[in-house]
């Protein structure tokens, strides 16, 4: 999986503005372009076309959410049951 892929909305990124990091809003994957929204530090919302050649200056920022929602469901939902199961059991 390439960086393009990994740009998911919330997580912050360097490489789209010298010197700053910008806040994903949204990512339209086309064919090898996606079409990226994103918030500056200053707050304003800007879209830029990046191009698959481009993603080797892409780099995840530490600043951005560590956390999401696209985990397996069916997995949780197995260990949430175990786990109280577990906790009925003296």
């Amino acid at each position: 999986m390439s960086k393009l892929e990994a740009l998911f909305p919330g997580i912050a990124i360097r490489g789209i503005l010298p010197d700053s990091v910008v806040t994903v809003v949204t990512a339209q994957f086309g064919s090898n372009a996606p079409v990226l929204t994103y918030k500056t530090a200053s707050g304003s919302v800007e879209n830029e076309l990046i191009i698959r050649y481009n993603d080797s200056q892409l780099e995840v920022s530490e600043t951005g959410k560590t956390w999401s929602f696209d985990g397996d469901c069916a997995l949780f939902s197995r260990v949430s049951e175990a786990h109280r199961i577990r906790l009925a059991h003296p």
